[in-house]
């Protein structure tokens, strides 16, 4: 799926290849990029799902910069910050070299760095990142496996100003996700079963498939099914990792 553009080409594999080495993060924006009442809805519907504001529904993972709220997303950090003397700060916005944007509202400034397939979240309860070197202070509710690996990305953040490839690694899952995801994008596309079946598993020389194609027409529904599914989920869903 090339950036920019919202219905890739479902029958050419290379446009989704790009998914099998993403997270959840990723998979919850490309599902909630697909959704009819998310894309025209603008943002009056972005609270509903999740979000500070509204994020182009045409920019994929790689490129959208949505801003989960904390009650979707487990991986949000909350920091306060205070001033501090050149060099002595722990955070220098000029630093960094991931790219960061940014939107105040209830009394806090909420961050993202890096993109969709790549985030990460700061909410800053008091101060601001705007102004020089700063001492950051993260509070965390609880040690969660999210939490940590969130601070273990801002520590990167704040050590080398980017990331490592380790620091988001790809879902076991990941390659099947990225496979229903195509199908869903065939079926909004208006291919049938026997269509998809024939693209993805070779069945186009197969006469009557229903009988002597029967494991490739179940895997198929199965694979429908999945995209159903998925389409009706919630983006916290799969930030949060109940679904899948």
């Amino acid at each position: 799926m090339s950036a920019g553009r919202l219905v890739a080409d479902w029958r050419d594999a290379g446009n989704y290849a790009w998914l099998a080495g993403c997270g959840r993060a990723a998979f919850a924006w490309e599902w909630l990029r697909r959704r009819s009442d998310y894309a025209r809805g603008g943002q009056a519907v972005a609270a509903r799902f999740g979000l500070h504001r509204w994020e182009d529904a045409n920019d994929d993972a790689r490129v959208a910069r949505p801003l989960w709220r904390a009650d979707a997303d487990p991986f949000v950090l909350t920091a306060t910050v205070e001033p501090c003397a050149e060099g002595a700060g722990n955070f220098d916005l000029a630093c960094m070299r991931e790219p960061a944007c940014s939107i105040a509202g209830d009394c806090a400034e909420h961050w993202l760095f890096g993109c969709a397939a790549k985030p990460l979240r700061l909410d800053i309860a008091a101060g601001t990142l705007r102004h020089g070197p700063v001492a950051l202070a993260v509070h965390l509710a609880q040690l969660a496996p999210p939490a940590l690996a969130a601070l273990d990305r801002l520590l990167a953040l704040v050590r080398a100003g980017e990331w490592r490839r380790g620091h988001f690694p790809a879902e076991r899952r990941a390659r099947r996700w990225a496979l229903v995801l195509r199908v869903h994008d065939a079926l909004a596309d208006g291919a049938r079963q026997r269509d998809i079946a024939d693209c993805l598993f070779g069945t186009a020389g197969i006469a009557h498939w229903r009988v002597e194609a029967a494991s490739w027409r179940r895997r198929t529904q199965r694979l429908v099914e999945g995209a159903r599914c998925a389409a009706a989920a919630e983006p916290a869903a799969w930030l949060d990792r109940t679904f899948p």
